[in-house]
């Protein structure tokens, strides 16, 4: 890709209304609004409505804040006319998913994982899901995404139950990335290769050193693969984090697969030549609390269903030595220790406000939780400080009424602009454009024609309230870097960059909240393009909003 950067001043209103836009705060110096989508239940699990704003108590780090927004998310009775989308006008398009304007502020993402999950796995995966959609309620809008050598949408959101299962079924899911070896195996068959030199002492303690130094360099192996694969599931995690961001209220992503470890212990439990211990814990952490900064509910199944100890089954009783009376106990450990993905799930479930589910056959509880819960979901906001600290606040909700449990996600990023725009390098660049799965951070409004002389007239519409704007004086001032990519057929691609300073004055901001922050650009396409790509990059906050555009779609 070619970028031609160039510098540009935008001072812009327009009186073109962004398609969906939802009423938002009004812009205060210092301050952000945020969200927090709570799920009420009683004793019994079942959902709570009909609960009002004064029932709710927000404490951020034990502070009460009190509560700007209150919403009612929870599903309403289905209308002839609610989740019918709305049309846009020929030579308009838009990345916001939620064009609907009086459906539910709700939906569901569903999540084939075949990073981590075992192709056996994976097929009873698929068919859990072809009947979940089967019994789909009616209105509710769903989408299918697959997360394999990259992320992929498999659908996106509709209410349409049959289409998503068209697509589902015709989807070829892959294989795992890599091949985990089956470490119980070549325990026994150490064992064996042990017991083959019972007579001779000397060889005996030779070969158990050369069977313990193989395990262990089998478990470095392991260790590696397992590592990569949770580098690739949390970078996929987030991109679909990045496209979700954009939606109003209530994100469910019910994410079905084997799940990974944040552990990885190999050697005699972390001891001896080839010991080590890796705690990814952190890492874990820090992409769940982005997804729960971003809105998203994460609702986790195990895959592997219900699971016997691994030493309880038959064939294992034959063939592994009971415990206390194996001679590679501890490598099996570490391998044991490596393998849980308990902890990690469970970690991310617990920020984000959602659910583990795991050791059970019904690999349908995930969906059926998000709808009990989005039966009992509200959204409350609150302003933070004047002075944000950058740290991760601990929030706790408080409802009023007897035994009534509220869920919801662990804290909020405090988080303040930095103190001079930071610019993307040519590979985040290249990521983004070359991302199959679009970001929705920064909502976009194009509006596209082609004039009589071929060249292609561009309007592009930022949402202000997804933006980052600081003080300049009696001005409001955001940092944006715009990106457009005329893509061939073929996937290549011609980009155009520019640095954009978004300029408002101060008693215009309301109108700019409503109307949105506009660019325009004229320009001739290549003959041979088939697509665009528009790309809007917050330098302040780093978040970016991308909006695809097909050719054969323009107005002319």
């Amino acid at each position: 890709m070619l970028f031609a950067p160039s510098r540009l001043l935008v001072i812009g209103l327009t009186v073109f209304q962004i398609i969906g836009q939802q009423p938002a705060p009004v812009f205060r110096t210092g301050t952000r609004l945020v969200e927090v989508t709570v799920t009420v239940l009683d004793k019994k699990g079942n959902a709570v409505s009909g609960l009002g704003q004064t029932d709710f108590t927000i404490l951020d780090e034990s502070k009460p804040r009190p509560v700007a927004l209150f919403h009612f998310d929870g599903v309403p009775e289905p209308t002839s006319s609610s989740g019918s989308p709305v049309a846009l006008p020929p030579g308009v398009f838009s990345n916001h998913l939620d064009t609907t304007g009086s459906s539910p502020r709700n939906i569901t993402a569903l999540v084939l994982d075949t990073i981590n999950t075992p192709p056996q796995q994976s097929v009873v995966v698929r068919a859990q899901m072809m009947r979940y959609l089967t019994a789909l309620a009616p209105q509710t809008r769903v989408a299918v995404f697959h997360m394999g050598q990259q992320l992929r949408i498999l659908h996106d959101f509709t209410d349409d139950a049959a289409a998503l299962r068209a697509k589902l079924d015709k989807t070829v899911l892959g294989m795992p990335l890599a091949g985990l070896t089956d470490y119980r195996r070549s325990v026994v068959e150490a064992e064996a290769f042990v017991d083959m030199f019972a007579g001779d002492p000397a060889a005996q303690a030779a070969a158990l050193g050369m069977a313990r130094n193989m395990l262990e360099v089998e478990g470095m192996s392991n260790a590696a693969i397992r590592r990569y694969r949770m580098e690739r599931t949390l970078a996929a995690m987030e991109a679909l984090g990045r496209h979700l961001a954009g939606i109003p209220g209530r994100k469910n992503l019910v994410w079905i697969g084997g799940g990974f470890s944040m552990m990885a212990i190999t050697g005699n439990l972390g001891m001896g030549p080839h010991g080590t211990t890796e705690n990814f814990e952190s890492k874990v952490r820090e992409t769940s609390q982005r997804l729960a900064q971003e809105g998203i509910i994460l609702y986790i199944v195990d895959s592997k269903g219900i699971e016997l100890p691994s030493d309880t089954g038959a064939s294992s009783r034959a063939l592994v030595p009971p415990r206390g009376r194996g001679r590679f106990e501890a490598q099996m450990d570490s391998d044991a220790f490596s393998d849980d993905p308990r902890p990690a799930m469970g970690l991310m479930a617990a920020v984000t406000g959602g659910r583990y589910l795991h050791n059970t056959n019904d690999l349908t509880m995930g969906f059926k939780q998000t709808v009990k819960d989005m039966q009992a979901s509200y959204t409350l906001g609150f302003y933070t400080p004047d002075d944000p600290d950058d740290k991760w606040h601990k929030l706790k909700i408080r409802v009023k009424g007897n035994g009534l449990n509220a869920r919801y996600r662990e804290g909020y990023l405090a988080d303040s602009a930095p103190a001079q725009p930071v610019a993307w390098t040519a590979e985040l660049w290249r990521t983004a454009f070359t991302n199959p799965v679009g970001s929705t951070a920064i909502p976009l409004t194009a509006k596209c024609e082609v004039t009589a002389s071929g060249e292609l007239a561009l309007m592009l519409i930022a949402d202000a309230n997804a933006l980052s704007f600081g003080t300049d004086g009696n001005n409001l001032k955001a940092e944006l870097e715009i990106a457009i990519a005329d893509v061939a057929a073929d996937g290549s691609a011609s980009t155009n960059r520019a640095v954009v300073t978004a300029l408002v004055p101060a008693a215009k901001w309301e109108e700019t909240r409503k109307q949105g922050v506009t660019y325009q650009r004229q320009w001739k396409p290549s003959a041979d393009t088939s697509s665009l790509r528009v790309i809007v990059h917050d330098a302040r906050s780093g978040h970016y909003g991308s909006l695809d555009v097909p050719f054969n779609r323009l107005a002319r």
